[in-house]
């Protein structure tokens, strides 16, 4: 487990280091889903879901500058989290829709006209209620 911690840091530390770069958001998205179906303990489901808010909110930063790299990088970070919740929604989405970066979400997918993809979680974070 400690050699897949490690991956993900790399990958954290790559998104940041090259903004705006789509694939590292895939290969997240890939680490994640092993992470999710075959390595995660029940122990480690609140810190990963704390890292990976961690990250959202710092990737979520749009400088005033001339290049889409910024906006690029917040749009994906949206779409990754979006999924993230879609995934897993008994713990990664009630604690997203808790959180402050709720509306943050709501406003980037706005942005990037993404809003079928927060209709589909808000649809989706509200079955859970009822």
């Amino acid at each position: 487990m400690d050699a897949y911690q490690e991956e993900l840091d790399w990958d954290a530390m790559l998104i940041r280091l090259y903004v705006g770069r789509e694939s590292l958001w895939l290969h997240r998205r890939f680490l994640s889903l092993i992470w999710m179906k075959h390595l995660a303990v029940d122990g480690q489901t609140n810190m990963f879901i704390k890292d990976e808010l961690k990250l959202f909110q710092s990737c979520t930063i749009i400088p005033d500058n001339e290049y889409g790299e910024y906006q690029a990088q917040a749009t994906f970070s949206a779409t990754y989290i979006t999924w993230l919740a879609k995934q897993m929604p008994e713990s990664f989405g009630v604690v997203l829709k808790e959180s402050s970066q709720f509306e943050a979400l709501k406003l980037l997918l706005d942005q990037a006209e993404k809003r079928f993809l927060w209709d589909s979680l808000n649809a989706s974070t509200q079955e859970l209620e009822n």
